[in-house]
């Protein structure tokens, strides 16, 4: 097993002494990030390859490779950031925004998003539900969005999860009344308004979710 106190002390050691190369190397893993989505996007996961993403970055592939060992790492790592912005942004809001404004408002981000850049992302959530070698990180990201979903639900409504399904329940409901938009938009090539279809189908569904926390 892994001492992880030692680990994260050496970790911390080594910035303290070499914060220009720790601040440099969390730069250049950055913009792998960054230009990785929108390779992912623009071409589709499948036909990127991890030469494509170095140049990019404008970085050699060794380095490159220094980071990820494999695309699907860098996949992976594109996901858990994704769910660790959303966990921040939760934990700021809760206690000043309702939770329905909150998943309102984070779903039409989205789709505000994915319209105004050309779909970037879209190829990487695809690739995560389609290709076997992602359907891990695809049902852990699934997994962690509707854990902190749930939290929110429980902590607004004083919920105890441990046995009480509504929180689940809700979550549940509001994540499937926003994917059926986001799949009717792609199989339509991006030409019917994201938000506007999105709009309509939260309209539906958290009126019948406040039922259920009745």
């Amino acid at each position: 097993m892994v001492d992880r106190s030692k680990s994260d002390k050496s970790a911390l050691m080594a910035e303290v002494k070499y914060p220009r190369r720790t601040e440099r190397r969390r730069r250049t893993r950055a913009s792998i990030l960054r230009e990785a989505a929108k390779l992912f996007g623009k071409d589709g996961y499948g036909a990127t390859t991890m030469q494509a993403i170095a140049d990019a970055a404008d970085i050699h592939v060794t380095t490159l490779f220094m980071h990820f060992k494999t695309k699907n790492d860098l996949a992976l790592s594109l996901v858990t950031a994704r769910v660790d912005e959303l966990r921040d942004r939760a934990v700021q809001a809760q206690g000043e925004l309702a939770f329905f404004d909150f998943f309102r408002a984070e779903a039409l981000n989205l789709a505000d998003t994915l319209e105004a850049e050309s779909r970037p992302g879209v190829a990487l959530w695809n690739a995560l539900r389609n290709e076997a070698d992602l359907a891990f990180a695809w049902s852990e990201y699934h997994h962690e969005q509707q854990d902190i979903y749930a939290n929110y639900v429980a902590a607004e409504y004083a919920l105890d999860r441990s046995d009480d399904y509504r929180p689940e329940l809700v979550v549940s409901l509001l994540l499937t009344a926003i994917s059926l938009p986001h799949r009717k938009w792609v199989e339509a090539g991006g030409k019917i308004e994201l938000g506007t279809e999105i709009t309509r189908a939260l309209d539906i569904a958290i009126p019948a979710a406040r039922q259920m926390l009745k």
